[in-house]
């Protein structure tokens, strides 16, 4: 049976007024899937009820979602990628003026941990010792970072929920706006 392929969707241009509001609607389109997964491996975490690890490393799968976690909740706010035709690069940072300064404090600290540890390997922050033999070598290197405590992970779950809520307002206001019923 031959393979359906897609045909693709034929766009309706908008003018050079408007583009600077599409762009923006499709960043916040895709920022609503990257918190759509970061609350979703929250949700893993918790209904698995995965233990924290006291004296040794986290299971391989609570590790797992952790670091999907962190790459998911910040990639809307990182600038990581070349220039986009496409959307905006990263979401407003008015968009956190929704936080409390402790939700802005979570914030900071998730999208630091994906700067720091998941998307780069900061040898300044591991503890790291390397022992040296003539054929080769040997070392400990203890990661520093650790899964989310319950608490924080729920924290994160009303977070993820108001920024959910002001990236739906916005783009209600940018629906306002745009051409409606039209594929854009």
């Amino acid at each position: 049976m031959p393979s359906a392929t897609l045909s693709p969707i034929a766009k309706t241009p908008v003018n050079a007024e408007q583009e600077p509001h599409l762009r923006l609607y499709r960043r916040l389109w895709l920022s609503r899937i990257d918190l759509e997964e970061a609350k979703a491996s929250i949700d893993e975490i918790l209904t698995r009820n995965l233990p924290y690890p006291r004296r040794k490393a986290p299971s391989p799968i609570l590790q797992a979602l952790t670091t999907a976690l962190v790459v998911a909740y910040a990639r809307p706010f990182v600038n990581s990628r070349g220039q986009s035709l496409a959307a905006e690069r990263t979401v407003p940072g008015s968009l956190l003026r929704v936080l409390s300064s402790r939700e802005r404090a979570l914030h900071d600290e998730l999208v630091d941990i994906r700067n720091r540890e998941v998307a780069h390997s900061d040898a300044d922050i591991l503890e790291i010792s390397i022992e040296l033999f003539s054929d080769g070598d040997g070392g400990i290197c203890k990661v520093a970072r650790n899964p989310l405590r319950r608490p924080e992970l729920r924290a994160l779950h009303r977070v993820i929920e108001k920024l959910e809520g002001e990236i739906e307002r916005r783009c209600e206001a940018l629906r306002a706006v745009l051409s409606l019923h039209i594929w854009l």
